[in-house]
């Protein structure tokens, strides 16, 4: 799967005003699309899922983070993007749509 390019400002102040429910679907699909890159082989709706799931959302966003890490070629840590997650989850959505739009093919 391709990875699709998107402004990092227009997903972070759309996930905002959306009450984070394009939030939602912007993990969705880029889980999908690290699912791509990473030949993972969980479905990512499984994944999106996990969110509501008090403590899988940890080990959800941490694989997460791991993946971007992966395919970003430890461009961003995962420790740092976990740490940004959960403090103040729009920088994260920022670096990781700013890494993604990296390998995006338009």
């Amino acid at each position: 799967m391709a990875v699709k390019k998107r402004n990092p400002w227009f997903v972070v102040l759309v996930s905002f005003f959306t009450a984070y429910i394009y939030g939602i679907y912007w993990f969705y699909r880029t889980r999908e699309e690290l699912n791509g890159l990473t030949n993972g082989k969980t479905g990512a709706l499984l994944w999106t899922i996990g969110l509501f799931v008090p403590l899988v959302n940890l080990y959800v966003i941490w694989r997460y983070c791991e993946d971007v890490e992966t395919v970003s070629k430890k461009a961003k840590d995962k420790i740092i993007l976990l740490l940004a997650w959960i403090i103040f989850m729009p920088v994260a959505q920022y670096w990781i749509q700013n890494e993604l739009n990296k390998l995006a093919t338009v």
